[in-house]
């Protein structure tokens, strides 16, 4: 059965008489009326239905969700509050004062993630050595260059990898004097 309410009455009608269709976010449609506004929550992904409390609410009421959710706001907070930011990081430095020993206790405790935490490092130490290349910066040179004063002709190469907008790889040719 359902209930309609019109003015100061209510009627009760069996609920197949309504012509009931499904909105995209899982709303129920009723004479062309939404009758639950639903969502899609930013974290996972589901339908969720409305709190009376939270308009415009943007996160389900999971744990997890509501994680994310405080975890994007301090993202986003300490991104555009330099006072919040400061405040953050003052906070961290007492906490570490006052635990000094407590990072060194961890690893005491926790030998697989000390194992786990060595293999990353290699990992990344090795990517980085493969991934190095030389960069364009006016004082990379790692030797005393042998270019002797005189007209050198500057031709340029095909674009490679430079760490500078403005800097281009190009080829120097000594012009011999006449």
């Amino acid at each position: 059965m359902s209930v309609a309410i019109a003015g100061a009455f209510r009627i009760i009608f069996p609920a197949e008489w309504l012509p009931e269709k499904r909105h995209p976010l899982g709303a129920t449609l009723e004479w062309g009326c939404v009758l639950e506004k639903r969502r899609r929550c930013l974290a996972c992904g589901e339908v969720f239905g409305p709190s009376p409390r939270v308009k415009d609410r943007k996160y389900c009421s999971k744990p997890a969700c509501q994680r994310e959710r405080k975890r994007r706001w301090q993202r986003q907070k300490i991104a555009d509050d330099p006072d919040y930011r400061d405040n953050q990081k003052d906070s961290q430095k007492r906490w570490r004062e006052a635990h000094r020993g407590y990072w060194r206790t961890y690893r005491d405790s926790h030998p697989q993630y000390v194992q786990r935490n060595r293999e990353r490092q290699r990992r990344r130490n090795q990517e980085r050595r493969v991934r190095f290349q030389p960069i364009a910066k006016m004082d990379a040179s790692r030797s005393r260059s042998a270019i002797v004063p005189g007209a050198y002709q500057l031709i340029p190469l095909a674009a490679g990898r430079v760490a500078k907008m403005d800097a281009i790889n190009v080829e120097i040719r000594f012009i011999p004097r006449c």
